[in-house]
């Protein structure tokens, strides 16, 4: 009986030992499962490490075409005025005002801007100078009367088709919008001239004309979506995000609007 009893006890004692040496086991061994196993547990992530659900991204420079435009296209310094965009007979901006740089044999009448472009055209034409480049507005604003002369004398000179290439229809010209500049200087003897272009006023202007809120609105080689000859005199106010937006893609107006 001794014995036995004895037995019994070492069984039982093993027993309990066993019991709290697979308990003391689970306790140490557990709590990491669970992490493993995302039951409840919150699992911190070294800051330094990306997230398991983010996408590695290539660190490459998005194109231009890709960027998002934040630019307001309802603006009215973008309204498109071309050969299938008009304005009406009446039209004429409310807030026109004279320009500082004027050449000087031009009729006074038509050297007015809208007063945010005149501004703006004010500032580059100071900025021109102070590079040494005299750059002077020959023809701003114009009404309808004053475009319907112009484009009846220039098909009288070289017919509808001729005069199309370069005049406007009236009610159909952007100098009515009273955003748009004829430039020139005293290197082309203040002539419209498409070798303007080539010139260091011409080519100034191309550079840093988007700095001032301009665009040439009827560079070379756009032709078929402008509807006109190049122009390098011809600047257009858009407002300097958009002028830089359309510079640095190298696109019209038209193509910008979507209108191309």
């Amino acid at each position: 009986m001794t014995g036995n009893r004895r037995g019994k006890r070492r069984r039982a004692f093993v027993l309990i030992l066993l019991f709290l040496v697979l308990s003391g086991f689970n306790f140490f061994v557990s709590p990491h499962i669970r992490d493993k196993a995302g039951e409840g547990e919150t699992v911190s992530v070294s800051a330094s490490a990306p997230a398991q659900s983010e996408t590695v991204r290539e660190e490459t420079s998005p194109s231009e075409e890709d960027k998002v435009s934040t630019v307001d296209k309802s603006s009215e310094y973008l309204i498109l005025v071309n050969k299938t965009h008009g304005l009406g007979k009446n039209y004429e901006p409310e807030d026109l005002k004279n320009v500082n740089s004027v050449a000087g044999d031009r009729d006074g009448k038509y050297q007015k801007m809208r007063r945010k472009a005149a501004n703006a055209f004010n500032r580059l034409t100071k900025a021109a100078k102070r590079e040494g480049h005299i750059i002077k507005l020959t023809s701003g604003y114009r009404p309808y009367s004053y475009q319907q002369v112009l484009y009846r004398q220039y098909v009288k000179e070289d017919g509808k088709n001729r005069a199309e290439q370069y005049s406007a229809k009236p009610g159909y010209s952007e100098h009515q919008t009273g955003l748009v500049a004829d430039v020139s200087s005293p290197s082309v003897n203040y002539n419209l001239v498409q070798a303007y272009g080539n010139t260091a006023e011409g080519k100034w202007l191309a550079k840093n004309a988007h700095k001032y809120g301009f665009i040439i609105r009827y560079p070379k080689g756009k032709e078929d979506i402008t509807g006109y000859e190049y122009e390098p005199w011809h600047l257009r106010y858009v407002g300097k995000d958009a002028a830089a937006e359309i510079y640095s893609r190298g696109v019209t107006l038209e193509e910008y609007l979507g209108e191309s």
